[in-house]
């Protein structure tokens, strides 16, 4: 197995300075939005118009099964399915166990121990469980208004992202950025689905993909943001991209840096800090045939330690609300880029392109 590529690391040194002369830049302003429309109105209106989806519609896929005392038989279609390719799908499906479990036991049923222990036994389904979990808080950042915070004034060096954030719950903090971009959603889906291309448009990160691991895909990834170690960083995370039933595309990668047993991974380089990061994903929808909009939301804890909260928030507001800007700033291309030979590799694409078919061109 390929881990980290550390042919890449000097490369990433190429960015840094530029990187960390961003840093310097202030960060927060109140300039108003003037005559950008906020992209969450923007939103708003599409999911009322194309029945988005929702948080109540996820908690509908994942609910318990009908019959617990044939968690076996569904547990073991579940790692099947992942083995098949349809890692998503099985990540929804284990989900219902473990609806199945909680709702055991608030019922005091003990049949749930069982259920646990079964799971407990097994890596492979250990591991399934601890990616389930993954999904659902990552699922309830997109789709979950509860607890977030949002700023008033809109974010990003063109004054174009929405910011908002959660204060509540785990030590890792969660930040959500929306972004209407007015490319084609394969330009901008491009840059973020082929990481190992990463570091053309977010250049002080580089992404090395690496070998399957049963059913999960893995990468590692190197950010080079300054000349002092502490803000540079790497991480192992688990990748998946899928596609939801209103026609929007998520690419979610997902923090391994606590879970390395899990995949069999080796250390991280001893050169960098070891963010925790939980998620850190990125939701596509065409609002037409050349314009898309963008949602990332991420959890994750800087490791920052001298870092107060509302530094905390202030730092997230830069970096995120500038990622979607970069995005938009170097996804006006596909011919003639690296990214254009992927459009024929990478089946995703063509999906792609039935999607906006039957949104804009069938009468």
């Amino acid at each position: 197995m390929e881990y980290l590529n550390f042919s890449t690391i000097t490369a990433s040194l190429v960015g840094a300075g530029a990187a960390y002369a961003f840093l310097k830049n202030k960060i927060n302003s109140s300039n108003t939005c003037g005559s950008i429309e906020f992209p969450t109105n923007v939103l708003k209106r599409w999911e009322n118009l194309n029945d988005g989806y929702s948080w109540e519609m996820f908690l509908e896929e994942i609910r318990a099964i009908p019959d617990p005392s044939k968690y076996k038989q569904h547990i073991d279609n579940c790692l099947s399915m992942k083995l098949s390719g349809k890692h998503y799908e099985s990540l929804v499906q284990f989900l219902r166990i473990i609806t199945t479990i909680e709702k055991l036991k608030s019922n005091k049923n003990l049949h749930y121990i069982t259920i646990n222990d079964y799971i407990n036994e097994n890596k492979e389904l250990s591991v399934m469980m601890r990616e389930s979990i993954q999904l659902k808080d990552l699922m309830n950042a997109f789709f979950s208004e509860d607890g977030w915070i949002n700023e008033k004034e809109l974010s990003g060096d063109d004054k174009s992202v929405t910011y908002s954030y959660r204060r509540n719950g785990r030590q890792l903090k969660a930040r959500k950025f929306i972004k209407v971009i007015d490319k084609p959603i394969k330009n901008v889906l491009l840059r973020v689905e082929e990481l190992q291309n990463f570091n053309t448009w977010k250049w002080y990160q580089t992404v090395t993909r690496l070998d399957d691991y049963k059913g999960t895909k893995l990468c590692s990834i190197i950010s080079v943001l300054s000349r002092f170690i502490l803000f540079n960083r790497a991480a192992y995370c688990w990748n998946m991209t899928y596609t939801l039933p209103d026609g929007s595309i998520i690419v979610a990668v997902n923090g391994a840096n606590n879970r390395q047993s899990d995949y069999e991974l080796p250390p991280l380089p001893k050169e960098f800090s070891y963010p925790d990061i939980y998620f850190h994903s990125w939701r596509f929808i065409p609002l037409s045939p050349t314009k898309t909009i963008v949602i990332s939301v991420m959890e994750s804890d800087p490791k920052i330690w001298f870092l107060p909260f509302e530094g905390f928030v202030a730092q997230g507001r830069t970096f995120g609300a500038r990622e979607l800007v970069l995005l938009d700033q170097h996804s006006t291309y596909i011919k003639g880029t690296e990214y254009e030979d992927c459009l024929d590799k990478n089946p995703l694409y063509k999906e792609v392109d039935k999607i906006l078919f039957d949104k804009f061109n069938k009468k």
